[in-house]
């Protein structure tokens, strides 16, 4: 009773409800172009090769840049500042998406690696540590995980907008426009930023050693949450349109019918995720997320397992409705448990070292869906099954102090 009434009593002040709406505009625009060619990135690359290795590499590449630069650019916003590293990211990460646009300039044998030269500089302008450790910085823990939830109302709008919208003008007007938008995004963010988010006051105390931070048990429990969340994420958007192209044949224009079904029901349920978070039970709900997400890593290979038609679109949607729900629900979770367990002067760099982890977990899972891919679907889905087993395990049975 206690807890819930302290929970309840802290509201948001005016100015961190400014700075909350600057934030999540901002990443919401950025995200916005990243799930636009979500759905469609797969079958984007492989116009480029005949390899799905490639393509799997190329899609993951993007994340094992941000684990290179997530580290730094935490700590270097702990030193200079939140704002001016969200600025630089934003700016590095526009380059990127145009180079993504523009493989069909080069010969063709060049134009896959100029498609991993994209992504990569895409990952370099990695935002997402400066920005939550912004909200760490402003909130109280006892409204935190809310906070990053309502940081996440944008990231969710863009995601249900990205992941509907991208297929349909990838219809229209082809991949690389989306990659266009993405850069197009980027320059409406670096205005945003620079207009409504104002540089917080410098800290006065010195920042946390980085052997300090790297060497808290529970951060590392965290860190390897987030390695196996973006794993399986990322295995999952590469599995999924070649299902939903080859097995059910379903054209780019029509992926809106299995994904908003999944999209509303998520929406649904990511409140009540980040609301047991404030209540001191992030870690048992991050557990049942990763539970949810290995139900939907073996349904989408074999829906028949709880009678549902192969044939049928509904063998999609389900698994895809369990992977939302829990990935949804999760992400906000782990970041916010991140910074409960950091201390104050390095958040940057707390962060910076989850993201560092969690995006070598999207390359590692871009990379190895890809190679599984050339085997049947036992692999693949034996794959998914234990990355989300680990998870579970690891939030349930994981040091806690």
């Amino acid at each position: 009773m206690t807890t819930l009434a302290k929970t309840s009593a802290v509201s948001l002040t005016a100015p961190q409800k400014k700075m909350l709406f600057a934030l999540s505009c901002a990443v919401g625009l950025r995200m916005l172009g990243l799930f636009l060619v979500l759905p469609v990135f797969t079958l984007y690359g492989l116009e480029f090769t005949h390899s799905r290795f490639l393509v799997g590499v190329a899609f993951g590449c993007y994340g094992i840049a941000v684990a290179f630069t997530a580290m730094p650019m935490g700590r270097l916003s702990d030193h200079i500042g939140r704002r001016k590293v969200l600025l630089l990211g934003m700016g590095v990460f526009g380059l990127g998406s145009a180079l993504c646009a523009i493989p069909n300039w080069f010969p063709p044998s060049l134009r896959i690696d100029v498609l991993l030269i994209g992504r990569l500089v895409q990952g370099l302008g990695t935002i997402t540590a400066a920005a939550f450790a912004t909200v760490a910085d402003q909130i109280p823990q006892e409204r935190r995980s809310t906070a990053m939830a309502i940081l996440g109302i944008p990231i969710g709008a863009a995601f249900a907008l990205g992941v509907i919208g991208g297929p349909i003008i990838a219809s229209l007007f082809k991949a690389e426009s989306l990659f266009w938008l993405t850069a197009i995004f980027a320059l409406l963010t670096l205005w945003l930023l620079a207009r409504n988010l104002p540089e917080a006051p410098r800290r006065q105390e010195s920042v946390l050693g980085l052997a300090q931070v790297l060497r808290n048990g529970p951060l590392l429990t965290l860190d390897m949450g987030g390695f196996l969340m973006n794993t399986f994420m990322t295995a999952f958007w590469f599995y999924l349109p070649l299902i939903l192209t080859r097995q059910h044949h379903l054209r780019l224009g029509r992926f809106y019918v299995v994904l908003l079904p999944m999209l509303l029901i998520s929406g649904i349920t990511m409140f009540g995720f980040s609301r047991g978070a404030d209540r001191g039970l992030g870690r048992s709900f991050a557990g049942l997320a990763f539970v949810l997400m290995a139900a939907s890593g073996a349904l989408l290979f074999r829906p028949e397992a709880i009678g549902l038609n192969p044939a049928h679109l509904m063998a999609v949607i389900v698994p895809g409705a369990l992977f939302f729900v829990g990935f949804t629900g999760l992400e906000p979770i782990l970041p916010s448990l991140v910074s409960k367990h950091a201390h104050e002067s390095a958040y940057g760099t707390a962060l910076g070292s989850f993201q560092t982890v969690q995006y070598l977990g999207s390359f590692a899972g871009g990379a190895l869906a890809g190679g599984l891919s050339a085997y049947s679907h036992f692999p693949p889905m034996v794959f998914m099954i234990v990355t989300g087993i680990l998870g579970f395990l690891l939030m349930t049975f994981g040091p806690r102090q």
